[in-house]
C-alpha cells in the first residue's frame, strides 16, 4: 500500500484545525493508501513552521510540500493526495 506523509500544522487556539484533523480522519479511511499524519504544534516547534514560510494555521504539507494554508475543502484535499500518488 502506498503511503503519504502529511503534515498538519496547527496551534491551540487555531478555530479550524480540528476541522482539518477531522478531514485528515475521514480521508485516511475513504482513501486507499496509507496516510502518515503527523500534527505539529507551531507554538511547540515554530522553527518547523518557519522552514515552510508559515505564518497562519491550519496549513498542510504533503510529502514535504506546502499545499494549503487555511481549512482547505474536502475534494481539494482529496485530489491534493491522489496527485502525490501519481
Amino acid at each position: 500500500m502506498q503511503e503519504v506523509f502529511i503534515e498538519d500544522f496547527s496551534s491551540p487556539g487555531c478555530v479550524d484545525c480540528p476541522a482539518v484533523k477531522a478531514l485528515l480522519e475521514h480521508l485516511s479511511g475513504e482513501l486507499d493508501c496509507e496516510l502518515i499524519v503527523e500534527e505539529v504544534d507551531i507554538t511547540v516547534d515554530p522553527t518547523r513552521a518557519a522552514g515552510y514560510g508559515i505564518m497562519s494555521v491550519p496549513a498542510i504539507a504533503i510529502n514535504g510540500i506546502l499545499k494549503f494554508i487555511g481549512l482547505p475543502e474536502k475534494e481539494e484535499l482529496k485530489k491534493a493526495i491522489l496527485d502525490e500518488l501519481e
